[in-house]
Order: structure tokens, then sequence, then C-alpha cells
């Protein structure tokens, strides 16, 4: 006699270990992501840019000005000066200001990061140190039904 087994479809099972597309594992994996990130973000865990973030269950938006220019990590300067920034001791670093119709232009020229461990793509250097510790946190996440 043969033995049947009847299994669910895999939709299901996944719903039930909480580990669907969208469910509490990919969020929670979305959070250690940004936790472990910070460190990465150029300025670091003080940084302006991890203030600003709209953290979603599949992303992670920095939402700050100039975010994206520090994450490609290239330099965009005036196109009339050629200049990425203006210095003045008693002010600081100031830019013409993009309502009055200056929108700065791409170059070729790498960004320089202060911090040491920060650099453009910090989603990639967090990945690369740290994806072990990610999936061991996620794994005990689900290990306990997805309850933290």
């Amino acid at each position: 006699m043969k033995a049947r087994v009847k299994m669910r479809p895999a939709s299901v099972i996944k719903t039930r270990l909480g580990i669907q597309r969208g469910g509490p594992a990919h969020a929670f994996f979305t959070q250690s992501c940004y936790d472990h990130m910070t460190k990465f973000v150029p300025g670091g865990t003080k940084s302006h840019l991890n203030r600003e973030v709209d953290l979603q269950v599949d992303k992670i938006i920095y939402q700050s000005p100039g975010a994206r220019y520090l994450y490609h990590g290239k330099l965009m300067v005036d196109p009339i000066t050629g200049k990425g920034a203006f210095y003045n001791e008693s002010y600081g670093y100031w830019s013409r200001p993009a309502k009055y119709g200056i929108k700065k232009i791409l170059t070729n020229r790498d960004l320089i990061y202060r911090t040491p461990g920060t650099g453009s793509y910090w989603d990639k250097l967090m990945w690369t140190s740290q994806k072990d510790e990610i999936i061991k946190e996620v794994q005990e996440y689900v290990n306990r039904g997805c309850k933290k």
C-alpha cells in the first residue's frame, strides 16, 4: 500500500511561517539591514542622512537632501563655476540655490568621505561585512515564530 502525503501550497506554508514577500520576516530583514547600515552612511551613526529615512517593508529610502549624490559618490558641480560648493569661514559651505534655477551637473570625480568606514553605495559596504550577522538575526526571528 502506498502512503499518500498531502501538501499545502508553498504560498500557504510561507504565510504560516511569516516568510512571504512583504511579511513579518521581510520587514524584520529590512529593519535589520537599516540598523546595520547606519554606521556605513557618510557621517556615521549621527549623520543627518540617518534621521530622514522612509523605512518600508521592502526598501529603505534616504530622504535627506543630497542623499542620492552621497550614495553614488560622485561630485556634482555648479555648471558655471565648476565648483561643488563655496566656503566662507563665518558661514561654512554653501552652494548657489536650486531655487534660482541652478542645477548642478554630475562629474566623474569621486567624493572623499571623511568618516572612516563610510562611503558610496553604503548598502553594499554593509552587506559585505554584515550579511552573516543579518542572516543569523533573521533566522532566529523566524525560529521564534516571527516574534521579537
